[in-house]
């Protein structure tokens, strides 16, 4: 039983201290929150890249533009239809 636990402990360490590539170097966004972690990653000046992170009850958004790219990362707990509710919404703005 001490082994399992010991076992459990050290792969949630592992897991934790993991950080996606380039994290450090400002190419990389990283929010974790209750619902698990998003990691986005683009290419181009990190001095330029605009970081916007959205949280309401639920879900937390994250969007970051650099370049001409942009990409949104959305994770919360509800289920299919309040995602797709949400899709309709951001199309609109």
């Amino acid at each position: 039983m001490r082994l399992l636990l010991l076992a459990s402990g050290i792969g949630f360490i592992g897991v934790v201290a993991m950080a996606p590539a380039g994290a450090g170097d400002g190419h990389t966004t990283v929010v974790q929150d209750e619902n698990g972690t998003a990691a986005i990653t683009q290419s181009g000046d990190p001095a330029q890249a605009e970081v916007r992170i959205e949280k309401e009850p639920g879900r937390t958004t994250v969007y970051r533009r650099s370049g001409g790219n942009t990409a949104i990362v959305s994770q919360g707990t509800g289920n299919a239809q309040d995602m797709l509710d949400w899709l309709r919404k951001q199309h609109g703005r």
